[in-house]
């Protein structure tokens, strides 16, 4: 399935820039990173890994120099937890991807160097897995439509080619609980 969400995200990317290659206003690229999930982990017994790897493909139409609408199919990574009952060691794990659509208000402060910050909405998925040896499993896709917000900076090498960096805050639904991932990501990004 991740594969396939990924497939169809490329192609979206790769059709809106063969759309506009004669425009400087259309832009795609990706990010790698880092997500740390809020979620409670501070039961006796009970271990937690809660930042985990995440990666994003983003495509992009600027507006203006100050404007643009970003959408993008990110994946947050996966959270494990294991705690041992009795002799029995249990774990759970919850796995979260999705999409967004977000508004960017961008600013150039050197020719090279740039900020922006963005405010959308994001449909996020989140797929949990929990497992007692011998007494149960389980497993729950939880989606929802969540508030999604983040700062950047980017670097211009090119014309074409930039830099950018960014800190994002999202927040997920695991069953009926609300937590908060946020996620620092590096990558690079192409204009047309």
């Amino acid at each position: 399935m991740l594969k396939k969400n990924l497939f169809v995200s490329l192609l979206l990317v790769a059709g809106l820039g063969i759309g506009a290659s004669a425009s400087a206003q259309v832009y795609v690229g990706g990010t790698v990173g880092q997500s740390k999930w809020n979620v409670d982990c501070n039961q006796s017994g009970v271990s937690c890994d809660k930042t985990t790897n995440s990666y994003k493909v983003i495509g992009g139409y600027n507006i203006d120099k100050n404007f643009a609408v970003e959408a993008s199919y990110f994946s947050l990574g996966k959270v494990k937890a294991n705690a041992a009952i009795g002799a029995v060691n249990a774990s759970a794990e919850a796995k979260g991807t999705g999409f967004e659509l977000a508004g960017v208000l961008k600013h150039d402060f050197t020719e090279q160097f740039g900020g922006f910050a963005k405010l959308g909405v994001a449909r996020v998925s989140v797929d949990t897995k929990a497992n007692v040896p011998s007494a149960f499993s389980f497993s729950e896709d939880t989606k929802s439509t969540q508030p999604v917000a983040g700062l950047g900076l980017t670097y211009k090498v090119s014309k074409e080619i930039a830099l950018r960096g960014e800190f994002e805050s999202r927040r997920v639904k695991i069953g009926d609980e609300k937590n908060t991932v946020n996620n620092f990501s590096v990558g690079v990004q192409y204009t047309f």
